[in-house]
């Protein structure tokens, strides 16, 4: 990936949390098989054996490169290799959560960054479907701060 690993990793696990074991996104409650052993990859039993820190980083950067293709691919590949690291952060957590579909929704956005009008990437961000799903309780400095942050305002505050 084109920006540090390291920041990207703290960035998503203040986002997402960590779970070595599958669970079910919508309710954070552990998933288990109905019927033998939750296994993944060629039969590794998960509940035997949770994924270790390297397995998980492993995960993280194939995802990580997944969603950095994404947001080049949406925004267009000439530019988001322009953008500051902090900006590509955002875009990258979008497309982390939202997958390409979903962050191509985000027309008026992408739009005002290919212009570099910041200011109108904020309000786009803020008045999103995105905004008003992903954490109702959220205050300051919650989620969508942050990747307004990073993309509207090129700050990192993770």
């Amino acid at each position: 990936i084109s920006v540090s690993f390291q920041k990207a990793k703290r960035m998503l696990l203040q986002d997402e949390g960590l779970r070595r074991v599958p669970y079910d996104c919508g309710t954070g409650k552990v998933v288990m098989a109905a019927v033998g052993q939750t296994t993944i990859g060629i039969g590794h039993n998960l509940e035997a054996h949770p994924l270790s820190n390297e397995v998980i980083d492993l995960i993280l950067k194939e995802d990580l490169a997944r969603a950095e293709t994404s947001a080049a691919i949406v925004l267009d590949p000439e530019i988001f290799s322009t953008l500051t690291e902090n900006r590509k952060l955002g875009l990258i957590n979008l497309a982390f959560n939202l997958g390409e579909a979903g962050l191509r929704r985000f027309d008026r956005m992408i739009s005002a960054i290919r212009l570099s009008d910041w200011p109108k990437v904020e309000k786009e961000l803020r008045s999103s479907l995105w905004a008003k799903q992903i954490d109702p309780r959220l205050t300051d400095n919650g989620r969508d701060d942050r990747v307004i942050s990073l993309l509207a305002h090129d700050t990192y505050i993770y």
